[in-house]
């Protein structure tokens, strides 16, 4: 077991790290039901739950700044500052594609047909997606505990990324097959929908990436 001294301006760092975390397993869940109001076609929910998503990146934005500030006007050491600030952003980047899918699945009623074709798959990717934010919130509670526990769950959401992009070339694939039956607006934006549900996964990967940085820097 790999446990770190931290000193009250590390520890700082890290919960507000770990409430970023948390903060995404919120929104990922927000985005899981306004998939479900559309599959419902109960659209009249759908800017309920636009705006607390908007709210939830707005507080991230506003973590985000306080850790830079920490980060940026306390004496740190050069590489935990170096892989805090990429863990900062990249949580703050996986929150901001949350917001862009939400958003995009909002923009417009979309075809109900696309919806119901594309529903179990899509029911499918967004609970992997989940499942990687509450690892990443697992992930951040330890790094200030037991960094091996993180590096491990590091490797875990890796793998789902790379599951999720199995899933994202399966839907893309089924959506062009449909491309004649559905109208080109809804092929288009459902397309930017599954782009950005990949770009949260994507941003999660990233910041596992900042993780082992930080590893290394304590092993070496």
């Amino acid at each position: 077991m790999f446990k770190l001294r931290l000193n009250n301006k590390e520890e700082e760092v890290f919960e507000k790290i770990s409430f970023t975390a948390e903060l995404i397993g919120e929104a990922v869940k927000i985005l899981q039901n306004e998939v479900d109001h559309v599959r419902k076609g109960e659209n009249d929910q759908i800017p309920a739950d636009l705006i607390k998503i908007k709210s939830i990146h707005e507080r991230a934005g506003m973590l985000r700044e306080e850790i830079l500030s920490t980060l940026y006007g306390e004496a740190f050491l050069p590489d935990f500052k170096e892989s805090m600030v990429m863990l900062a952003q990249a949580l703050f980047n996986t929150l901001s594609s949350v917001k862009d899918a939400a958003r995009a699945l909002g923009s417009r009623k979309v075809d109900l047909k696309c919806v119901t074709i594309l529903s179990d798959m899509l029911i499918t990717y967004l609970a992997l997606v989940n499942e990687a934010s509450l690892k990443i919130h697992e992930l951040t509670r330890h790094l200030g505990s037991d960094v091996e526990v993180s590096l491990k769950l590091s490797r875990e959401i890796q793998a789902m990324e790379r599951e999720g992009d199995d899933i994202k070339d399966t839907l893309l694939q089924r959506l062009y097959e449909i491309e004649k039956e559905i109208d080109i607006i809804s092929i288009l934006q459902m397309k930017d929908v599954i782009i950005f549900i990949d770009d949260i996964l994507d941003s999660l990967e990233d910041a596992t990436l900042s993780v082992e940085v930080f590893y290394a820097t304590l092993k070496s």
